[in-house]
C-alpha cells in the first residue's frame, strides 16, 4: 500500500511543477506579445513560439520558475520555519526535560515502524497548536510541533501527533504538500507582479483593450491553478495519516484526544492571521480555515477513526 501511495504522490508532484512551469509560460507570453508591435495576436503568439521575435519575457519567466523549484527543493528547511522563532531538537544536546521527551518519543516510533532514517525534530514557537512534516525526500524530512501543541497535550496524544507527521512522511506525500504549497504562493505573487507592469507599460489608449484582455487572464489563472491544487492534495491524505498515527500508537484514543483538543483550541481563538508564513497552510495537522481546505473536517477524521 505505501509503495502504491508513493509511487501515486510521485506522480502527483511532478504533474504539479508541470503545471506550475506552464502557468509562467503563460504569464511571459502575454507580456512579450505587448512588445510585438504588428499582426493579430495569435500571429503574435506563433511568432514567440517559433522564435521570429525573441520571447526575452517568458524565458525570463521559465528560468526563474526553474530557479525556485531548485532553492524550494534545497532550501525548503528555511522556507517552512521562516516567519517563527524555531530550535532543531537535537539528540545528546537538549536543553530541558521537555526537549529530551520529544527526541524520545520521535526515537521510539522510528523503532516501532522499523524505519531507515529519522526526521529531523523542530520545535516551532507559536501560540496556536499545530505541526508539520516536510521534506523533499525521507533522508532530509522534518517535523515540526509549535510549542503551544507541547504544553496543551498529554504526553500519548503528542506521540500520536508526531507519529500522524511521520506517516506522512512514510506515505511519500510530504514532497507533494511542499511544492504545491510553495509554487501556489510563488504564482499569486508572480501574477500580482505581471498585472501590475501591463497595467503599466499600457496605460495609453491604444494598447489598453490589450492589456485588458491580459489582466482578465491572469485573474482567472489564479483561481483556476488553486483548484487544481485542491485536487491534488487529496483529503484522503490526512485520513492516511490519522490512519498510520493509530497503527503506529496500537490504538487510535490518543489521535481522537489530540485532535479534539486542537480543533477545541482553534475554536476559542481566531488563529487565522497570526500565522505568518502562508506556504505552511497545507502542511499542518490542522488547517486554520475549513471552506475550500486541504483537510478533512476534524468531525470526519475522528469518525474515521471510530470505525477502525
Amino acid at each position: 500500500m505505501f509503495e502504491r501511495a508513493i509511487r501515486y504522490n510521485q506522480f502527483k508532484t511532478n504533474c504539479v511543477i508541470a503545471i506550475y512551469i506552464l502557468i509562467f509560460i503563460s504569464i511571459g507570453l502575454p507580456m512579450d506579445a505587448l512588445y510585438v508591435r504588428t499582426g493579430t495576436l495569435s500571429e503574435r503568439f506563433h511568432s514567440l513560439l517559433t522564435f521570429n521575435h525573441f520571447p526575452f519575457m517568458t524565458l525570463t519567466l521559465l528560468g526563474t520558475s526553474v530557479l525556485i523549484i531548485v532553492i524550494t527543493i534545497y532550501q525548503f528547511k528555511r522556507i517552512v520555519l521562516s516567519g517563527n522563532e524555531y530550535k532543531e531538537i537535537i539528540e545528546g544536546a537538549e536543553d530541558n526535560a521537555q526537549e529530551k521527551e520529544l527526541n524520545k518519543i520521535l526515537g521510539e516510533l522510528v523503532e516501532t515502524a522499523k524505519l531507515s532514517f529519522c526526521p529531523k525534530l523542530y520545535l516551532m514557537e507559536a501560540p496556536f497548536m499545530n505541526a508539520f512534516a516536510s521534506g523533499w525526500k525521507k533522508n532530509n524530512s522534518l517535523i515540526a510541533v509549535t510549542t503551544t501543541l507541547v504544553e496543551n497535550l498529554s504526553c500519548e496524544e503528542l506521540k500520536a501527533v508526531i507519529a500522524h507527521e511521520l506517516s506522512h512522511i512514510r506515505h511519500g506525500d510530504i514532497r507533494l504538500t511542499l511544492m504545491a504549497a510553495v509554487l501556489s504562493n510563488v504564482v499569486l505573487f508572480g501574477v500580482k507582479r505581471a498585472i501590475t507592469r501591463i497595467h503599466r507599460r499600457n496605460s495609453n489608449a491604444e494598447n489598453a483593450d490589450k492589456a485588458m484582455m491580459i489582466l482578465m487572464l491572469l485573474r482567472f489563472t489564479l483561481p483556476v491553478f488553486t483548484l487544481i491544487l485542491q485536487m491534488f492534495l487529496s483529503r484522503s491524505r490526512e485520513y492516511m495519516a490519522d490512519s498510520g498515527a493509530a497503527l503506529l500508537m496500537g490504538d487510535s484514543a490518543p489521535m481522537i484526544g489530540a485532535l479534539e483538543k486542537i480543533s477545541a483550541h482553534f475554536a476559542q481563538t481566531d488563529f487565522s492571521k497570526s500565522d505568518n508564513n502562508p506556504t505552511r497552510s497545507a502542511l499542518y495537522i490542522f488547517s486554520f480555515n475549513e471552506l475550500l481546505s486541504t483537510h478533512p473536517r476534524i468531525e470526519d477524521r475522528i469518525e474515521a477513526l471510530l470505525r477502525q
